[in-house]
Order: structure tokens, then sequence, then C-alpha cells
């Protein structure tokens, strides 16, 4: 069983303010498995991990974030659906 994240924990992990995790949230960028209670598990925070990497460390606005996130999605649907026909 992976280990559930509050917003809180999440935020000091990657030394960032809640605030950016809940607009991560608004801009429906990341979806936590709990949305109510903003319960992550560690695919959410693999996520947040490459969307401040895009910010951060590759310069990706606000407008890009959403474009690669959905290419990445694709690719990971089509690996998936790749190693289910072998």
């Amino acid at each position: 069983m992976s280990k559930i994240y509050k917003l809180e924990e999440v935020a000091r992990i990657f030394e960032v303010d809640g605030e950016l995790i809940a607009e991560f949230i608004r801009k429906e960028w990341i979806q936590p498995i709990e949305p109510a209670s903003h319960e992550f598990d560690n695919e959410d925070l693999a996520r947040t991990k490459l969307i401040l990497e895009l910010i951060e460390d590759f310069g990706v606005n606000d407008e890009g974030v959403p474009i690669i996130l959905h290419l990445i999605d694709q690719l990971h649907g089509l690996h998936l659906e790749i190693k289910n026909l072998k």
C-alpha cells in the first residue's frame, strides 16, 4: 500500500508554498486521490515533481504545462497498451 500525503506534506517535500500545490489542483494538472481532503499518493507526487521541473528547470509557461502533461499521459497510455499486447 502506498503512503498517503496531505497537501502540507507535499509542499514541504518540494519546498514550495502549499498555495502553489493548490493552484496545480485548480488548474487540474494534478488530481489528488481524495480531492476534498487534498490527499495525494506517490503518483501525484511524481506528477507534482514533473510539473515543478517543467516550470523551474525548463521554463515552461502555464500554457505549455497542460500540453506536455497531456502528451506524457498519452505516451504512458500507449506504453500500457503495448505492454498488454505482449
